[in-house]
């Protein structure tokens, strides 16, 4: 190792102030100095025998333990006494020991590294946890010296001091065992089971079952016990009209108990939906009324709009505003839209795709699963289904196996949002609606099971 990186002093507070010069996005690509290009090098070769991820063959991954130092490495406490942050002693080493309660604070390295067509390096890339610090492209050769320049050489002397310890870890045959028993439960995958949340956190059940009556409740069980929700069993509408669309839409908003039912159809939906109707009523969104809506008692209308309408970014079957992943929407299928494609495809011969020519249509497909909307979503469904409309409701097992308390939780790092974690999570666990962190005064904590680190391998 170089004498200058020797030289650092390796401790979490360095570490975490040098980390304050970066922001949590990713960088443009850009040239670096030479003297960012050097301590890259250490770093790169400090990694050199570490085989790259599996899934993605120009990274490399590995963490990297790191202590917390001396009282004295965390601030200075002259300093802190005169900017009146502390009045003490006691209140400096309170405040140290609340920001490094451990001995020891983890972070996760990340190094990518490009080659072009001659084998050259065209790029290298240096990230802590979830902040980028070095995103550089060699196409161009060396760049100019920027203000970081200083912290980012010096950071990546620490990073390579660390990075060197745990390689020794791991030619030793010991670095897995130790994240996997070791690494803090805030860097960890896991899963519980609902019923263990519940059973510590009583309260969180009542949350997801309030407006929830026993009616709506043993009524979305019956249906789930019979088999209706199965594409395969639904009857569709041969013709169907946008009246018969918010007339569905008003079913439900009346089974939620929405106000403005007493309002025009198109009134109603306007109210609640997310307006972006693509056209629908004439009374969306500005960017969407087009001609003034279409014909609502027609089906033709209906079946032009459907079919050829343009698609604007619109979002005409999000019935019930909400973000990302917190409103409702009520989908329009037609069985029949994809049947050309179907037999490209040899799915289907030609005989087959008459049949269903013949007796396909449109059908609703209610959608849902936010655990703050899941009693809406099911209201919907139920009331829509009763009143005569052929329905189906996405994810509907797993949304009926949060109510009675069957299913997993993922638990996920406390640097990632608690949302959109599918892909964090092995298949045969089926899918997981909900995700959240967990501290350490969880009553289920202990509930847990923690899922095993990708390990570490020598190249």
């Amino acid at each position: 190792m170089e004498t200058k990186v020797k030289n650092l002093k390796l401790v979490a507070p360095k570490i975490d102030k040098l980390l304050l010069y970066f922001g949590n996005g990713h960088l443009n690509p850009s040239a670096p100095s030479p003297a960012v290009a050097e301590a890259m090098n250490l770093l790169f070769k400090a990694l050199a025998r570490l085989a790259p991820l599996k899934e993605n063959d120009e990274a490399k991954s590995i963490w990297l333990q790191v202590p917390r130092g001396e009282i004295s490495d965390y601030d200075s406490y002259q300093e802190l006494l005169e900017q009146e942050a502390v009045s003490n002693y006691e209140e400096y080493e309170k405040l140290w020991l609340t920001e490094y309660p451990d001995k020891v604070k983890w972070y996760r390295l990340a190094l990518v590294e490009g080659y072009d067509n001659k084998g050259n390096i065209c790029f290298r890339s240096v990230g802590v946890n979830k902040k980028t610090i070095i995103s550089a492209s060699f196409v161009r050769g060396a760049g100019s010296e920027n203000w970081k320049d200083e912290a980012v050489v010096e950071l990546c002397g620490l990073l390579t001091i660390a990075a060197c310890k745990s390689m020794e870890l791991l030619d030793a045959g010991v670095y897995n065992g130790i994240v996997d028993s070791l690494l803090p439960y805030q860097f960890r995958v896991g899963i519980v089971k609902r019923s263990a949340v519940w059973s510590a956190a009583p309260e969180l059940k009542k949350s997801l079952f309030e407006g929830m009556t026993e009616t709506f409740f043993e009524r979305f069980q019956e249906l789930m016990r019979s088999g209706e929700n199965d594409v395969s069993k639904i009857v569709p509408l041969k013709a169907m009209s946008g009246n018969d669309f918010l007339r569905a839409c008003a079913i439900g908003y009346k089974a939620c108990g929405y106000s403005g039912t007493d309002l025009a159809l198109a009134d109603q939906y306007i109210l609640h939906a997310d307006g972006r109707d693509e056209g629908l009523t004439g009374k969306g969104d500005i960017m969407h009324r087009g001609d003034g809506g279409i014909d609502l008692d027609s089906s033709d209308a209906w079946d032009a709009w459907y079919h050829h309408r343009k698609h604007m970014g619109g979002h005409p079957w999000e019935v019930c505003r909400g973000g990302n992943s917190t409103h409702i929407d009520l989908f329009v299928c037609d069985s029949r839209s994809d049947l050309d494609w179907q037999l490209k495809l040899g799915k289907i011969t030609d005989t087959e795709a008459e049949e269903k020519r013949k007796n396909g249509g449109y059908y609703f497909c209610v959608a849902g699963d936010a655990w703050n909307r899941a009693v809406e979503a099911v209201k919907f469904y139920v009331s829509i289904h009763d009143a005569g409309f052929p329905v189906l409701f996405r994810d509907a097992d797993y949304i009926l196996s949060r109510f009675l308390g069957e299913d997993l939780v993922g638990i996920v790092p406390h640097d990632t949002i608690p949302v959109y974690c599918d892909s964090m999570f092995p298949k045969h666990y089926g899918k997981i609606l909900d995700f959240m962190h967990v501290y350490d005064d969880d009553g289920w904590l202990g509930d847990v099971e923690w899922l095993p680190e990708i390990e570490a391998e020598l190249a």
